[in-house]
C-alpha cells in the first residue's frame, strides 16, 4: 500500500471560499496528490464523485475518503460527467450553501492545482459571474482532435449565441452558489451538460469571465473519457437545439405579425395610400408581435437579463429601427415587382429577423459592463486578484 502525504502547511488564503468538485472515472493515484495539494492551498472542501469506476480503482477512493474535508460520492454505475456534476452540485447546495460556489475540475491531470485555486479566488471576487479556465490551443502539445473540436464549437457558439469563447469545452469552471439551482435542472448527462451550461448562461446573460490556465495533456490526453464521435454529436445537438428553441418563438411571433398585417392591409387600411397603408399595418403588426416575443424571450429564455426598464428601452429602439427598415424595403419592393405584398414582407422580415437576432444578443442581452479575460496568476504567489 502506498503512503500519500496528508495536507500540511495549509496556506489558508482568505480569498478562497469555494468547494472543488471533481467527477472521476477510473482515476489514477495522482488524484490523491491533487486533493492534498488543493487542501494545502486552503480549499475548504473537496467533493469527488466516483462515477461508476471499476473495482480495481477502489483503493484510490478509499484513500480519498480518509482525507479530512474530502467527501466521496458514489454512482454504482457510470452515469456520465453531467450527472456526476449534478450529484455533486445537489450535495453542495444541501451541505455548503454558505460557500461562494464550486470550482469544477477534471480528474485526468489536465488542471494544475494552482489554476484551480486561481479560479476559486476569482469566484470569490466575481460572485455573480461564471469563471472559465481557458487553455491555449495554439501550443504544440495540444492533440489535433482537441484543437479541431474546440475550434469548431467555439466558432459555432459565437455564430449562434453572439459570444466568442476560446475554450468551450473546458472542465475548469467557477460557478457561484446563486446559479447552481437552475444549473442542476439543465438537460444533459455527459459532456453535453457542460455546453448546455454555457448556452443557458448566455440566455440568462450571466457574465462569463475567462482566465488563462496551463494547457496540460498527459500522454496525448489518453486518460480522457471523451468519445470523439458520440460526445461531439451530443454537443452539436445541444448547440442547434438551443437556437431552435429561440427560433420557435420567432416563428410563432412572425406568423402573428404576418396575420395581423394581412388582416389590417386587406380590411381596415384598404383605402389608404400605398406608403401610409404599409407603414400603418406593419407598425401595428410589429408592435403586437414584438410585445409577444419579448414576453416569451424574457420569461422563457433570457430570464434575468437585467432590469426591465433597461432592456425594454433598448428592445423598442431596435424594434423602431427594424420596423422603419422593414416598411421601407417592403414599399420599395412593391414598386418594382408584382409579388404579393405578404410574400414580400415575409422575405424582408426573414432577412431583418436574422440581423435583429444578432443585434439582440450583442446589445440588448448585454449588461452595461462586458465580460472578458481576467489577469492570470502572479509569478510570486500563484494568485492575482486584479483584473
Amino acid at each position: 500500500m502506498v503512503d500519500y502525504p496528508e495536507p500540511n502547511n495549509r496556506i489558508n488564503l482568505p480569498s478562497i471560499n469555494s468547494a472543488v468538485v471533481i467527477p472521476a472515472l477510473n482515476p489514477g493515484h495522482n488524484l490523491i496528490n491533487l486533493v492534498n495539494e488543493l487542501l494545502n492551498y486552503g480549499i475548504p472542501q473537496i467533493i469527488v464523485v466516483n462515477d461508476g469506476s471499476e473495482s480495481t480503482y477502489n483503493s484510490v477512493f478509499q484513500a480519498l475518503e480518509q482525507i479530512k474535508n474530502c467527501t466521496v460520492l458514489t454512482h454504482k454505475v457510470n452515469c456520465g460527467k453531467g450527472r456526476a456534476l449534478k450529484t455533486a452540485f445537489l450535495y453542495f447546495i444541501d451541505h455548503y450553501p454558505n460557500l461562494d460556489g464550486v470550482v469544477t475540475a477534471d480528474a485526468d491531470g489536465q488542471h494544475a492545482a494552482e489554476d484551480i485555486c486561481n479560479i476559486a479566488e476569482k469566484l470569490s471576487i466575481y460572485k455573480n459571474s461564471i469563471i472559465l479556465g481557458v487553455r491555449n490551443f495554439q501550443e504544440d502539445n495540444v492533440p489535433e482532435r482537441s484543437y479541431i473540436g474546440n475550434t469548431v464549437t467555439s466558432r459555432v457558439f459565437w455564430f449562434l449565441y453572439g459570444y466568442y469563447l476560446s475554450d468551450t469545452q473546458t472542465g475548469l469552471r467557477g460557478i457561484p452558489t446563486s446559479e447552481l439551482s437552475w444549473i442542476t435542472e439543465l438537460k444533459g448527462e455527459r459532456y453535453d451538460y457542460e455546453i448546455n451550461m454555457l448556452i443557458y448562461s448566455r440566455f440568462r446573460n450571466i457574465p462569463l469571465h475567462l482566465v488563462p490556465i496551463k494547457t496540460l495533456y498527459i500522454d496525448n490526453n489518453s486518460g480522457s473519457h471523451y468519445k470523439a464521435i458520440r460526445d461531439s454529436f451530443r454537443i452539436f445537438r445541444c448547440l442547434v437545439y438551443g437556437i431552435l428553441k429561440q427560433m420557435l418563438a420567432a416563428i410563432f411571433c412572425g406568423i402573428l405579425d404576418l396575420f395581423v398585417f394581412f388582416v389590417l392591409y386587406s380590411t381596415v387600411f384598404a383605402g389608404f395610400q400605398a406608403l401610409a397603408r404599409i407603414f400603418a399595418c406593419a407598425a401595428i403588426a410589429r408592435l403586437l408581435s414584438a410585445a409577444c416575443k419579448y414576453i416569451i424571450s424574457r420569461s422563457t429564455f433570457i430570464a434575468g437579463i437585467g432590469k426591465l426598464k433597461y432592456t425594454l428601452f433598448r428592445y423598442y429602439i431596435l424594434l423602431l429601427v427594424m420596423t422603419v427598415f422593414s416598411c421601407g424595403l417592403i414599399y420599395l419592393a412593391s414598386l418594382f415587382s408584382h409579388i404579393n405584398i405578404v410574400i414580400i414582407k415575409l422575405i424582408v422580415d426573414f432577412i431583418l429577423g436574422f440581423i435583429s437576432y444578432h443585434i439582440h444578443l450583442r446589445w440588448i442581452s448585454n449588461k452595461k459592463y462586458s465580460s472578458g479575460p481576467l489577469a492570470s496568476k502572479s509569478e510570486n504567489n500563484g494568485f492575482n486578484s486584479s483584473v
